[in-house]
This record gives C-alpha cells, structure tokens and sequence, in this order.
C-alpha cells in the first residue's frame, strides 16, 4: 500500500506541463530480441533468460554500438519455436529494419549483426514501421500503467508491428512509443488516441505536443526543430531537416534546418530550478531542458 501510495513520476511532470522537447534518448542501431516472459528489473538479463545468452546479446549490441532491448507481443504468448530478432538502422540516410527467426537460443550465441560490414546473410528486410512501447513496470511502473493499455490499443490495429518493450528512458513520459526505423520518440500517448496518432504519421504528419525526438539526432538539433515545428507549424516528418548544427557558446548552439531557418538554442542543465521526481523510487532532484535562444531566416 506504501508503495502504490508514493508519487507516480508520469502524474507529477504531466501536473507540471514538463516539456518533452528533446528527450529522446541518443540512439542510432538497436537489436530488438523477442524474450517469452516478465522483464527483470534490468533490460538484460531477465529471469528467463539464461546468463551465457544475455552476456552474449549485450555483447553483441556493445560490438554494434547498438542498443539492445527485449521485446515480446502484447497480450499473446510468443511461439515456443524460436524468436525473433530484429537489427535496425536509425541514422539519418540508412533506415532499415532487417529481421531473422532463430530456432535455437545456442544461435543468439555466435549471432553476427549485419551493422559496420558485418555479414548480413541470413536477414531478411522488414517493411516498416515497427512500433516499440515501452511496459518494463520493474523498472518503473508507471511504463507498465501507461504502457500496457497502449500496446494493446495498437496491437488491435497493427498485431504485427506492434511490440512491448523493456527499458528506453523518459519513463516520467509514459507511455513512450517509439517508431522503427526512423528512431522516432513519442512521449504521453494514450490509448484512445494511439491508433490515429500512428495513422497520421503514417500519412506523413507528426503529432504536436507528443514529439520527444529522433533517437538519431543530437539533443540540440532535437530541440531547434521541435521550437521550429511550433513556431512555423510545420509538422511534416519530412520537414525542417537538419543540415548543420555549431557551437554557439557555452551551452548554446546554432542550428540551420532545412537550410533556411537559424535556430540557437541553449541547455539549461538545472531546468525549472526545482526538484523533481523524474523516474518512479528515485530521489528527486532537477531535470535539464532546452529553451529557444532566437529564431530567424537564414541570412
């Protein structure tokens, strides 16, 4: 009762109107495993999961640069034969998703990862869009709360795109969606709203006020399109590319977006000056955020 009676991270920044502007987390490949069973409280490994199969996973994901999360179908037990994996590419230019069954987890041992020149036999391309969201209730409950009910809603749409997921940061977000390939994060979904909020980016048009970043871009250059879509409102996915991104001072810097807008933002690393709690169990203590600096034509 004591436990469920402490603040819920996801209530307290939705209270305070806490931006999600660039809070997504840095990430340019992942290797998605399919795991039968509940999330340990780390992302790897699991209960299920013997330890030579996890050290070797998030070994590979290490060798990669990639980052590793299980993943597993909502409301439906996986198949006893074998699992899916999934390697993805985020980076700007390089999307792509490619996927393989494994049979036997001995393969997860000697998996080679079709990243960096690796071999890519084997893998087979995927048709995009994947949609991760994230469930892992034992690393924050409110990713389980928020989580679940939207997993559910989409897999009624989309069964086979839609995965849970273990552990992908911003749980005061909750629930987190997050697009493959592009590396698209969303933050505050709800479940009544999450099957459009999918079709419209699937016709092109990102959601406002749900758009935490692109997991393949530097924070800043995060911030400076999000400031941008809302001043021009220009909500196009294809809209307002980065094209160039400099220092501008300590904690500042310049943006240039689809080579005709200036944008300088700046990192206040102590946010509102108040502290928080940012993640469910933890302390509190002050969240940084990124403010508009000026806004302008190129030249």
């Amino acid at each position: 009762m004591t436990e469920l009676a402490a603040p819920l991270c996801a209530v307290g920044s939705r209270e305070r109107d806490e931006p999600v502007t660039a809070t997504a987390s840095r990430v340019e490949r992942w290797l998605l495993v399919e795991h039968r069973g509940a999330w340990g409280p780390e992302s790897v490994p699991s209960s299920r999961m013997s330890k030579p199969v996890a050290r070797a996973i998030a070994e590979h994901a290490s060798g990669a640069r990639a980052r590793l999360l299980l993943i597993r179908r909502p409301g439906r037990p996986s198949s006893d034969e074998g699992r899916w994996v999934y390697a993805v590419d985020s980076r700007p230019g390089h999307e792509r998703i490619l996927a393989r069954r494994l049979m036997d987890d001995a393969d997860l041992l000697e998996l080679v990862l079709p990243f960096g020149g690796g071999d890519g036999s084997g893998w087979s391309p995927v048709e995009g869009p994947l949609y991760l969201v994230c469930t892992h209730g034992r690393n924050d409950r409110c990713c389980a709360l928020r989580g679940r009910p939207v997993a559910h809603a989409v897999a009624a749409a989309h069964p086979d795109r839609v995965w849970e997921c273990s552990h992908v940061g911003g749980d005061r977000f909750a629930a987190n969606v997050v697009v493959l390939p592009d590396g698209l994060y969303l933050g505050r979904v709800e479940p009544e709203d999450a099957v459009g909020v999918l079709a419209e980016l699937e016709r092109g048009v990102l959601p406002a006020g749900l758009v935490r970043g692109r997991s393949s871009l530097p924070l800043p250059t995060q911030a400076a399109q999000q400031f941008a879509r809302e001043a021009t409102g220009r909500w196009g996915v294809g809209d307002l590319e980065a094209t160039h991104q400099e220092s501008a001072g300590p904690d500042a810097w310049r943006v240039v977006l689809a080579d005709s807008l200036e944008v300088v933002v700046a990192y206040d690393r102590h946010g509102d000056g108040t502290a928080h709690v940012l993640s469910c169990g933890d302390p509190a203590k002050t969240a940084p955020r990124f403010r508009l600096v000026s806004l302008s034509p190129v030249g």
